[in-house]
């Protein structure tokens, strides 16, 4: 059986994260830098939510927002599940 343990040995296990006041732009500078399709949105220490590609594609293009005076508390996702590094792959989905 699969754990998440084993997807991030291979994949890594970095994470990279913006705050809820910068802007959509700067988080696109992140995730093409990092070549990522998402961060997570951390207040201090706090988890606050995440922000992906299709928020962005959903969120600010099709309603005509723009990336730079758009800030990420606007448009992130605010519920966040998360599990642990022993869970099954089978349990998580």
């Amino acid at each position: 059986m699969q754990r998440i343990k084993d997807i991030l040995k291979t994949k890594g296990s970095s994470v990279w994260s913006v705050g809820p006041k910068n802007t959509v732009y700067e988080a696109l500078e992140i995730m093409a830098e990092k070549d990522v399709g998402a961060l997570v949105v951390k207040d201090g220490e706090k988890l606050v939510g995440i922000f992906s590609e299709r928020d962005y594609a959903r969120k600010v293009v099709l309603i005509g927002k723009h990336a730079q005076d758009t800030l990420i508390e606007e448009l992130m996702t605010r519920e966040v599940y998360s599990v642990s590094p022993g869970e099954s792959v089978e349990e998580c989905m």
